[in-house]
């Protein structure tokens, strides 16, 4: 009877055991409806293996034997509630913190977009007054700094230095009475700009002042009124770019030596054969060349001509040939100058 009760408490525990084990495999995979499926298997081996038997053996009948049953089921219930609510908060937990992050970077652009949007108005009203500076009248003293900077003279900077300077190369006279904070003058203005390129002096008329800023495309006409004080920083932009694209006429002068014979003007260039240094010409151009004569022949159509030094000369019927070598610079000319 012993061993039976025995066995028979054995078989209870491997009975509850094994309910335990099924409601917990369930609730860990956080699915309540299997929790009766549970219930339902622990009572089918309650039957199978004679629950019957056992529970008259102890005492207790089945009905007590299932609320014992439910009374253990129910506590996993609360745990399982427990366990349900974490991840519920977990969820709420993560699926709160998108949405602040989300938040903070829509608000992000906002505020880049406001500060890109208010940089170009700041920028536009720096260009806006640009234009302003640049179209004001200026005062002499600027006037003279300007010029001489834009033609290239040294200026220390201060009035009295740019006075000095433009006096020295007649933009304004010695004895100039000039205030430096006083607006300029379209007189002043083309006056000193024409007279930096040297085309007109300070004895020069405002007429001729005029006409020479005209025919040099400093101005449009010949008249004061075309002569704009806000503009003169283009005024002496166009007198500097007359200045220096002028069109230089250099008259060269030159002296020969005693003896040296000049043909350029007297042979005709077709007619004179050059091969090296033989020469064949005409035999009328050279009855004055002998030995040791320098003479200047016309550059032939192969560009062959110059200045020769004879060694030797031999009559050839019409033509006479003549040794030649090219002559030296000081052997041609006794001096070169120009105006």
């Amino acid at each position: 009877m012993i061993k039976y009760l025995a066995l028979s408490d054995n078989k209870n525990k491997f009975q509850v055991n094994a309910v335990k084990k099924g409601v917990r495999f369930m609730f860990k995979k956080e699915i309540r409806k299997k929790v009766l499926l549970a219930v339902l298997f622990a009572l089918t081996a309650f039957t199978v293996t004679g629950c019957g038997t056992s529970s008259e053996t102890s005492g207790e009948t089945p009905a007590e034997t299932v609320i014992a049953t439910e009374a253990e089921t129910s506590a996993p219930e609360e745990t399982t509630a427990e366990e349900a609510s974490v991840p519920e908060e977990t969820i709420a937990e993560e699926t709160s913190a998108p949405e602040e992050t989300i938040a903070e970077e829509t608000s992000a652009p906002e505020e880049t977009t406001a500060e890109e949007t208010s940089a170009p108005e700041e920028t536009t009203a720096e260009e806006t007054s640009a234009p302003e500076e640049a179209g004001s009248v200026l005062t002499n003293a600027e006037l003279l700094n300007m010029i001489n900077k834009a033609f290239g003279m040294m200026t220390d900077n201060t009035f009295e230095g740019d006075c000095k300077t433009a006096s020295d190369w007649d933009i304004i006279d010695a004895d100039a009475e000039i205030q430096p904070d006083e607006e300029i003058t379209p007189e002043f203005l083309i006056s000193a700009s024409m007279r930096a390129t040297g085309f007109v002096t300070g004895s020069s008329s405002m007429d001729e002042i005029l006409t020479c800023a005209a025919e040099r495309g400093v101005i449009l006409i010949n008249d004061i009124s075309a002569v704009d004080v806000k503009q003169a920083s283009d005024i002496v932009d166009k007198a500097k770019y007359a200045w220096t694209h002028q069109e230089i006429k250099t008259e060269i002068k030159v002296e020969l030596c005693d003896g040296v014979l000049d043909l350029t003007e007297t042979i005709p260039a077709e007619s004179v054969k050059i091969d090296g240094n033989t020469i064949e010409i005409p035999a009328e151009y050279a009855k004055d060349i002998t030995e040791g004569t320098v003479y200047i022949l016309p550059k032939n159509a192969d560009g062959q001509g110059g200045a020769y030094k004879a060694q030797s000369v031999e009559e050839n019927g019409a033509t006479v040939i003549i040794k030649s070598v090219p002559a030296e610079l000081q052997e041609v000319y006794k001096s070169i100058s120009s105006n």
